[in-house]
């Protein structure tokens, strides 16, 4: 059994990174501009989210092709190291260093906490990080230089994601491009709630105690509620001339008038 697992764990790690990032790129396509928009609310990338979008796909796919092809699977395994050590720093920096904690990216990890995102991100790195020496070595490569290419791409991942954090933060704060993030959490729900009986009621108008709604399905009522959401009032409409013929009726409340 360990002998099987030894033979074809280069081959496993390979298939198993291929599939996690054809899903991932597959799923990222399907929804790009939630993807694009996502990156740009992100604490850490939104300076950069045009370009991270397309490269993190771009390098997705790559990767992908590259690890089905034997003369190109180390060289695939190096590339998908180093994209799951940035992606793994991108979550710990998220974690530690955000102003706040954004929506995940959707995929394969869309239903995941941040913390599962780490975990799973960083068991992805040690299967290849183990793939690329079991290859390595067995394509003759001394272990001493294996060492000293994995941790280059170590520095190098970790180096470009911290730097584009630090560059977006510049960007955003101090250069002011015009990017905007939404507020986190900008509405704070109280315990005033109004639950209507159907989605068809739109504002029709407010005064100082009063909201007013109006129902498209049934233009002639109008729902009036207080400010405190404690009563409501129904009112029908009756209009004083039925001989119009009424394509789309809609009511206005200008207190102390209503329009119909």
């Amino acid at each position: 059994m360990i002998a099987v697992i030894r033979k074809y764990f280069v081959k496993t790690v390979a298939i198993l990174l291929g599939l996690l990032f054809m899903y991932a790129s597959t799923s990222k396509m399907l929804d790009f501009e939630n993807f694009q928009v996502q990156l740009a609310q992100s604490p850490l990338l939104s300076a950069y989210a045009g370009f991270v979008s397309y490269a993190v796909i771009s390098s997705e796919v790559i990767i992908t092709v590259l690890l089905c092809i034997n003369s190109t699977r180390l060289i695939a395994l190096y590339f998908s190291f180093a994209l799951m050590v940035a992606f793994t720093t991108y979550i710990y920096l998220i974690l530690n260093y955000s102003e706040f904690i954004p929506c995940s990216c959707g995929g394969i990890l869309e239903k995941m906490g941040w913390q599962e995102h780490l975990i799973f991100n960083i068991l992805f790195v040690l299967l290849a990080a183990v793939a690329i020496f079991k290859l390595s070595r067995a394509s003759g490569y001394k272990f001493k230089n294996i060492l000293g290419l994995v941790s280059i791409t170590i520095v190098l991942s970790i180096g470009v994601v911290v730097i584009m954090f630090l560059g977006s933060e510049h960007i955003i704060k101090k250069e002011n491009n015009f990017t905007r993030r939404f507020l986190n959490h900008p509405v704070i729900l109280d315990n005033k709630v109004l639950v209507l009986d159907n989605p068809d009621y739109y504002f029709a108008g407010s005064d100082d105690g009063h909201i007013y709604l109006g129902n498209r399905i049934f233009p002639q009522i109008l729902l009036t509620v207080d400010t405190g959401l404690q009563s409501q009032q129904l009112t029908k409409v009756v209009p004083d001339n039925m001989k119009h013929q009424f394509v789309s009726i809609k009511i206005q409340v200008f207190p102390p008038h209503y329009y119909f």
